[in-house]
């Protein structure tokens, strides 16, 4: 005979029917000790997952709830909205992107182009800087610099074994200090007399000037040949150790600054041996033109004069001009 325990222990358990689902609503099923909840929406087919607290047991009953679907245009417009943005900005990052990679080609083409310039610019200041080098060994010329200063010393240190670069280009390089070509040619002798000839110094260094900067019209000079520069080229050759004697040397412009003559002179020679010698090398009348100074204003007329009289000595810049006044009776110079 069996306990009503036992038979209690045999006793068949029935689960509730659950409840059918009704639309709008969704199923909710709870299960075990972390029971769940389903629940299904008969719209969106979306599922959640609900925690119910243990407590409640093995409980097979279902339940339901009323869950409502939003459908707020407003929500909808701003979605929308921020779609339309995200795509013009992803437009913008792409567009942005192609730019930057057509820049970097482009940089990298007109680097390669800017470095050739460079190269050809330095060619070309090289091809200068020989050509200068060699019209100075063509005087006998050679240029060895000067010693470096205290601001210059900061950059040779590092030199090899310490030496001093006499060649340095900060002694040719000083911006604010220009200086015209004209400006340089006037700071150099007009010429020099070697073994009796005159060389001409500015004419050649014009000429090499002339082909990267601009100057005026050259001034067409004439050695004009005279008794003193043929005593001197005899001097030189026969006894050139012997001392030279004082010669006066000078430079008459013609009347329109075309030409110059250069005519070595003695200290007694006279103004009529100059007018003279003028003529012969211009080939005209000694009375078309007169000789006279702009410093200080003289004409002179007198053609008995010296030339260590008239201050024409060691050296002088005279001018010819049309005769304005017949000349006066024989006497002084007129200033």
């Amino acid at each position: 005979m069996s306990s009503p325990l036992a038979s209690l222990g045999k006793t068949r358990r029935v689960p509730l029917q659950s409840e059918p689902v009704s639309p709008g609503r969704r199923a909710v099923k709870i299960y075990g000790d972390e029971d769940e909840v389903d629940m299904l929406n008969d719209r969106h087919g979306s599922e959640e997952t609900i925690s119910v607290p243990s407590c409640y047991g093995r409980i097979g009953a279902p339940v339901s709830r009323q869950v409502p679907v939003s459908h707020d245009p407003e929500k909808m417009a701003t979605v929308m909205k921020q779609l339309r943005d995200l795509e013009q900005q992803d437009r913008k990052i792409r567009a942005l992107e192609e730019l930057l990679q057509n820049f970097q080609e482009n940089q990298g083409e007109a680097t390669l182009q800017r470095q050739e310039e460079l190269e050809t610019m330095c060619t070309r200041l090289q091809r200068q800087v020989g050509e200068m080098e060699r019209f100075l060994g063509d005087y006998g010329l050679q240029w060895v610099g000067e010693h470096v200063d205290q601001e210059d010393s900061e950059d040779k240190i590092g030199s090899k074994d310490g030496e001093e670069d006499w060649m340095t280009a900060k002694k040719f390089w000083k911006p604010g200090s220009k200086m015209t070509a004209e400006k340089f040619l006037k700071k150099l002798p007009k010429f020099v007399i070697r073994q009796g000839e005159v060389i001409d110094i500015r004419g050649p260094i014009r000429d090499t000037l002339q082909n990267c900067c601009p100057l005026p019209a050259r001034i067409q000079e004439i050695v004009v040949e005279t008794p003193a520069l043929a005593a001197e080229r005899e001097r030189s050759q026969e006894s050139p150790d012997s001392p030279a004697p004082p010669l006066s040397m000078l430079r008459i412009k013609s009347e329109n600054g075309e030409q110059a003559f250069l005519l070595m002179m003695r200290p007694e020679d006279t103004v009529g041996d100059v007018r003279t010698l003028l003529a012969q090398a211009r080939a005209v009348d000694a009375t078309t033109f007169e000789i006279f100074s702009t410093f200080p204003p003289t004409v002179y007329h007198d053609d008995t004069l010296t030339l260590q009289a008239a201050g024409l000595v060691p050296n002088a810049a005279l001018l010819l001009r049309v005769p304005r006044a017949p000349p006066p009776a024989p006497g002084p110079c007129s200033k």
